[in-house]
């Protein structure tokens, strides 16, 4: 395609826009080296591509494409020998496979509605085998694991090992023969070397290396030298550590290279996705449709300025209405100025371009268009000072290189042609270049001020007149195209209309009648008929149009009435099995009185017994059994059944106690249950009962229990305390408020604590600061804690607080004192 025209026609705008639509860089990579097809099964396939990812996304579909990344560079690297990615670039390549993974799936049963999409989404390879890898070597949180291999696990149970003798020696120090030296009570670290902040006034009191200095000059940063060889011995653990993580990270990085080809394959089928999806986008937030792609003709349906239809909206953009008939080649477009000619040419050039690049065109969908072989522009006013060219010399060189481009399969759209120089030579100009642009086949359309061109359409077969709407009474346009009528330009009545004299408007119908207006006034004649025609044609529109729908009014209410047909079948259907559930809970508890009355008549079969063997008269015992007996049928008779009585008596107890893993007392049942799920609308919840899972009402629950202690106890010092069943060595407050995590941190140091373990980790972040100086000053005010310090590169840095105890029996000791 021509650069030029592209570029009046503002295509790189349009491609701009689209590109907004993109998830990823290589979508919109893929959309500004869109260019069109000229093949026509080519651009039928893309279009019903496109047509097929906006259906997912009007049935709520959506193909996941968010989660892919351009990682092209990463795998090239990853080529060359001993290479080693870094982590962020290893974690995005395994993001990019498990999206893969997400669009395979998503693709399963979309072959009815999108079997061209699902094709691009069963082509993608999985690599289960690098995301196993990926997933060995970093947890949850992006961070290399102490699993990743046995020697990392080994070198940091050394360097926790390490640290700790280290941190216990500083301790002492701090508390020993350096207390009265330090500016502050706390150990830091300078360039990964443990240091105690001295007082300056002491420091050659002390050995030591000084690693740094206070701003104010007051407080010097030394390493004592009898823990410079632990430091050493630190240092040189944190060093076989980096040598053991390049090992891991270069394993990963070859075995991400022997997947290069695939990986690449997989990456050209996201860029095809992210691009199609793009286009599904923009056609679905602006009602697009895909235009009918046909042969040598075209019929434009309401079709919009695809930009003026982002800018504006659709209700404010004029819709435009064309056809041509099969044998028409040209149409010349007549009309006042600014009365949207030049909108007519840009929006035919622009909808065919989309065409061809397979998107959708803001137009109904019985548009039609061909598929044109070059489009040729020469739009707007142009000059080229470089070449000292006027506007028309600018023009008319635009338009020599034009006709040289031209064939039969050619589009071609100019703007004001014949205009910049005399009227009389410049419409015969302007009509041999039409000549020549019928004769060579091509399809044009043309805007023009000239009486001369639009002789030339009336005259010329296969050419039509068209012209831009005008409101005399407002004088303003309106932007509608009418097709086969010419349009005028309105000067004298503009002109009268914003006040120019009546005298030399009359002079001027005079010279306009001395040079011939008569076609003038047969064009505001055929104009009015016209007008009328289009009255009728559109009464006769609204009128079919409410037909249709009164048609879809009755096919909705058939649909509404088989709807609430079905519902009534279902309401009956769920009352018979409500029914059917409350025969079978009666039949369970006519099933209990059973037993209930097999249990009274043995009690009174072993009393009959035990009568037998009494000194009373035999006639006696007969009686009263026999009255016995006689009562029972009477109150079996008359239903009087005694119910079965409850173990347990009824609590009240409400739905807002009614919680999962809560244990309930069950009417009925023995041993007490656990909730599992609750249906609160419907009345019922699921609880856990001798590992059978049951669906009772809530009438059947007796009472809320109490939840079971968990605790054991622990006897230190003399004093009994409660000790956690599990220990957590890691709290992680990242994000909470101050206030929210104080409480959190009260129990998580106590627990810690009580276990006795030697130190805790605690993230907070490092935000700005706020989280980790409350952390700190909580430490610095607990008793239990002895020192706190700041995490070591791997675990966070800064950005997480390692805060050591003291023995628990210790601590407890000195609390009883």
């Amino acid at each position: 395609m021509d650069e030029h025209a592209l570029r009046v026609l503002e295509f790189h705008k349009l491609k701009d826009i689209l590109s907004q639509f993109a998830v990823s860089p290589l979508g919109r990579e893929a959309i500004q080296s869109l260019a069109p097809s000229l093949s026509l099964e080519e651009i039928r396939f893309a279009l019903r591509e496109v047509t097929e990812m906006v259906r997912l996304w009007e049935t709520n579909r959506p193909l996941p494409l968010e989660g892919f990344y351009d990682i092209r560079e990463s795998l090239g690297r990853s080529l060359l020998s001993g290479a080693m990615l870094d982590p962020s670039e290893i974690l995005i390549i395994g993001e990019t496979c498990a999206a893969t993974v997400r669009i395979r799936k998503a693709v399963e049963g979309i072959q009815n509605d999108a079997p061209h999409i699902q094709i691009y989404g069963r082509r993608l390879i999985p690599h289960p085998e690098i995301e196993k890898a990926i997933n060995k070597v970093f947890d949850e949180k992006k961070q290399i694991r102490d699993s990743a291999s046995h020697e990392l696990s080994r070198v940091r149970k050394s360097i926790h090992l390490q640290r700790g003798a280290l941190v216990r020696r500083l301790e002492r120090l701090m508390r020993g023969r350096l207390k009265d030296y330090m500016q502050e009570s706390y150990y830091t670290q300078r360039e990964g070397r443990y240091v105690l902040p001295i007082d300056a006034r002491y420091q050659n009191k002390l050995r030591g290396i000084i690693h740094d200095r206070s701003t104010t000059g007051t407080t010097v940063f030394i390493e004592p030298l009898e823990l410079v060889e632990d430091g050493n011995r630190l240092k040189s653990l944190h060093r076989e550590e980096e040598i053991e993580i390049r090992k891991i990270l270069c394993a990963l990085t070859a075995l991400i290279g022997q997947y290069y080809d695939e990986l690449l394959y997989n990456l050209e089928i996201f860029r095809q996705l992210d691009l199609i999806a793009a286009k599904a986008r923009f056609s679905f937030k602006h009602q697009m449709n895909a235009p009918v792609m046909v042969e040598n003709t075209i019929s434009i349906v309401n079709g919009r300025h695809p930009l003026l239809l982002v800018q504006h909206g659709k209700v404010r953009v004029v819709p435009l209405n064309l056809r041509f008939e099969p044998e028409t080649r040209g149409l010349v477009i007549t009309g006042p100025n600014t009365g949207g000619k030049t909108v007519v040419l840009k929006t035919i050039g622009l909808l065919a371009l989309m065409a061809q690049c397979g998107m959708h065109i803001p137009a109904d969908d019985s548009t039609e268009l061909p598929v044109f072989r070059s489009i040729g522009a020469d739009i707007g006013d142009e000059q080229s000072l470089e070449q000292s060219l006027s506007t028309f010399s600018s023009h008319i060189t635009n338009i020599r290189s034009i006709i040289e481009k031209t064939g039969s399969g050619s589009l071609v759209l100019l703007d004001e042609l014949g205009s910049g120089t005399d009227p009389a030579e410049g419409g015969a100009l302007a009509g041999a270049i039409l000549k020549q642009l019928h004769e060579k086949g091509a399809m044009y359309f043309v805007t023009t001020h000239l009486q001369d061109l639009k002789v030339f359409a009336h005259q010329t077969e296969g050419v039509e007149n068209g012209s831009m709407e005008f409101d005399l009474q407002s004088l303003q346009p309106t932007f509608a195209f009418t097709m086969g009528l010419p349009g005028q330009s309105n000067a004298i009545q503009i002109a009268g209309r914003l006040g120019l004299p009546d005298s030399i408007i009359q002079d001027a119908k005079k010279n306009l009648q001395h040079r011939g207006a008569a076609p003038e006034d047969l064009l505001t004649q055929l104009g009015e008929e016209l007008r009328a025609s289009n009255a009728q044609r559109q009464e006769a529109e609204r009128e079919f149009e409410k037909a249709k729908n009164l048609r879809i009014e009755r096919e909705n209410r058939m649909r509404k009435a088989r709807n609430e047909a079905n519902d009534v079948i279902q309401r009956a259907e769920r009352k018979a099995q409500g029914v059917i559930r409350e025969l079978e809970r009666r039949l369970e508890q006519l099933d209990k009185q059973e037993r209930g009355y097999q249990k009274q008549w043995k009690e009174k079969l072993e009393r009959l017994v035990e009568r037998s063997s009494e000194s009373a008269p035999a006639e006696t015992v007969l009686t009263s059994l026999r009255g016995e007996l006689e009562q029972a049928k009477t109150v079996f008779a008359q239903g009087k059944h005694e119910p079965v009585v409850e173990t347990f008596e009824r609590e009240d107890w409400s739905w807002d106690q009614l919680k999962p893993n809560v244990r309930v007392r069950i009417g009925g049942l023995t041993e007490p249950g656990t909730v599992t799920k609750l249906w609160p609308d419907k009345g019922e919840l699921e609880v856990s009962v001798s590992s059978m899972n049951l669906r009772i009402k809530s009438e059947r629950v007796l009472a809320v229990l109490a939840p079971k202690k968990k605790n054991t106890k622990v006897k230190t010092g003399g004093i009994n305390v409660d000790r956690p069943q599990s220990i957590e060595y890691q709290l992680d407050i990242h994000g909470m408020t101050v206030d929210e995590m104080t409480p959190l941190l009260q129990k998580f140091i106590d627990h810690a604590f009580l276990s006795n373990i030697p130190y805790v980790i605690i993230v907070h972040g490092h935000g700005t600061g706020t989280l980790r100086r409350a952390v700190r000053q909580f430490l610095k005010d607990n008793p239990v804690v002895t020192s706190y310090e700041n995490g070591s590169e791997y675990e966070g840095g800064s950005g997480v607080t390692v805060a050591r105890f003291q023995p628990a029996g210790a601590a407890l000791s000195q609390t009883t004192k």
